[in-house]
C-alpha cells in the first residue's frame, strides 16, 4: 500500500507539473512580441524623417542597408518624450531581424519594430565614453565626416555592457561645435548628469555585442540635443541646431528638404508607400554627346505627395530588350532620378544600365516602367515609335 501510494503521489506531482508548464507556455504565447518603454508607442507620434544630401552624400549612403542609413541620417528636431535607460534596455525585438537588411525582414517583424522605432525620446543618465568611429556606408565612407559612438547608462558606475549606445551623426554634428569627443570625455570623467534627445532606432547589426559593449541593439540615433544639469536646470552644450523640425503630432507629410532635381532614400516606418501611378517617365535623352553615348539617360519623376517603393521595378527598352531593375529603393515625392546608359551620377540616384553601347535609338524608341507585380506603370515613346 505504501509503495502504491508513493507512485500515486509521484504521478499526481508529474501531472501538476505538466499542467503548470502548459499554462506558463500558453500565457507566454499570449504576450505581445515586443515589450516597450511604458506606453511610448501608443502616445508618441513618429513623424516621417526629414533627410537631405550632405557633402555630396545622399541620405541612403553608398552601400550597406540604404533604408537603415536613411534613418541614421535624419536631421529633424522633434517633440521629445521622456523615458528611461532601463525602459530602453527592456525593449525587445524579433530575433529574425538580427544581421539582416530591412529589405529581408518579414512583414510581421517590420510591424513589431515600427511600434517603437522613430519615437522622439529623451533620457537622463551618464556618459561612459565617446569615440570617433571609422568610415561607414551611411556617411559614404568619408574619412572626415564620421559618427560618434557614445555609451550611456543610468548609473556612472555601470559598464558598457549595461549601456544604451547613442550616436551623433555628421549631419547634426556640423551644427554643434561644442560636441567634441574631448568635451564629451570630460563630461564622462566628471560623471556629469546629461539629458539626451534623439530618435529611437533599431540597428540589427550588433547582436553579438550585447552583454559586452552594449545592453541592447536599440539605439538613440541620431542624437539631436545634449544637455548638462546645473543648479539652474538643463543647459545645452551650445546653441546649435539643424533648424529643421518634424511635423506636428498629427498625420501630416513632412516635405523633404532636398531639391526637386535630386533623388533621396526616404525612411521606412509606419507609413504606406503607395500611388504607383504618380511615378512617370519624364523624358529620354537619347542623343548622347560622348563616344558610344554613355551619357544617354531616362529620367523618372515621382509627381505624387507620397514616397513610392520601387524595389524590384524594371525599366525596359522594348525594342532592344535591355532592362534595369532596382534592388532596393524608395523614390521620394517630388524627386527625379535618372538611369544612364553607362555612367553613374550620385546626384540623380547613381543608376546605370552598364551598357558598353548605346541603348536608345535616335530615330525613335520606347521605354516602359513596370512595378514589382509586372504591371505597366508608365510608357514613353518618341520619334518614329510614337
Amino acid at each position: 500500500m505504501r509503495r502504491g501510494l508513493f507512485y500515486t503521489i509521484v504521478v499526481l506531482l508529474l501531472l501538476v507539473g505538466i499542467i503548470g508548464a502548459l499554462i506558463f507556455l500558453s500565457k507566454r504565447a499570449e504576450q505581445p512580441p515586443l515589450a516597450g518603454p511604458g506606453d511610448l508607442a501608443a502616445v508618441v507620434a513618429k513623424p516621417k524623417p526629414v533627410v537631405d544630401y550632405f557633402e555630396g552624400c545622399p541620405p541612403s549612403g553608398d552601400g550597406g542597408d540604404p533604408l537603415l542609413n536613411t534613418l541614421k541620417n535624419r536631421i529633424d528636431e522633434g517633440v521629445w518624450a521622456s523615458t528611461t535607460i532601463s525602459a530602453l534596455l527592456a525593449l525587445t525585438w524579433p530575433e529574425a531581424i538580427e544581421n539582416q537588411p530591412r529589405s529581408k525582414w518579414a512583414s510581421v517583424d517590420k510591424e513589431a519594430v515600427a511600434l517603437y522605432e522613430g519615437s522622439p525620446v529623451q533620457v537622463e543618465g551618464y556618459l561612459l565614453e565617446a569615440k570617433k568611429m571609422s568610415p561607414e556606408s551611411c556617411n559614404c565612407h568619408s574619412v572626415k565626416y564620421v559618427d560618434y559612438h557614445i555609451w550611456m547608462t543610468d548609473d556612472p558606475n555601470k559598464s558598457r555592457a549595461q549601456s544604451v549606445v547613442i550616436e551623433v551623426a555628421p549631419r547634426v554634428l556640423v551644427h554643434h561645435p561644442e560636441w567634441t569627443t574631448r568635451r564629451l570625455g570630460e563630461i564622462a570623467r566628471n560623471k556629469e548628469k546629461v539629458r539626451i534627445s534623439g530618435w529611437l532606432l533599431m540597428d540589427p547589426e550588433h547582436p553579438d555585442q550585447i552583454g559586452k559593449t552594449r545592453g541592447t541593439i536599440w539605439e538613440i540615433h541620431p542624437v539631436m540635443q545634449i544637455e548638462t544639469h546645473s543648479l539652474t536646470g538643463w543647459k545645452p552644450l551650445d546653441d546649435g541646431s539643424t533648424g529643421v523640425s518634424s511635423a506636428p503630432a498629427v498625420a501630416q507629410t513632412v516635405p523633404p528638404v532636398t531639391p526637386v532635381e535630386t533623388a533621396t532614400q526616404p525612411p521606412v516606418g509606419n507609413e504606406e508607400v503607395q500611388d504607383n501611378k504618380s511615378v512617370q517617365i519624364g523624358t529620354i535623352f537619347f542623343d548622347g554627346k560622348k563616344s558610344r553615348e554613355p551619357d544617354e539617360f531616362v529620367e523618372i519623376i515621382n509627381n505624387g505627395n507620397q514616397p513610392v517603393d520601387i524595389t524590384d521595378w524594371e525599366l525596359q527598352d522594348t525594342t532592344g530588350n535591355t532592362e534595369y531593375k532596382w534592388e532596393s529603393y524608395i523614390l521620394q515625392p517630388g524627386a527625379t532620378i535618372r538611369v544612364y546608359t553607362n555612367e553613374k551620377h550620385d546626384d540623380s540616384g547613381g543608376f546605370s544600365f552598364g551598357s558598353g553601347s548605346p541603348i536608345w535609338n535616335n530615330s525613335g524608341d520606347i521605354a516602359e516602367l513596370y512595378d514589382s507585380d509586372k504591371q505597366l506603370v508608365s510608357r514613353y515613346a518618341y520619334g518614329n515609335k510614337k
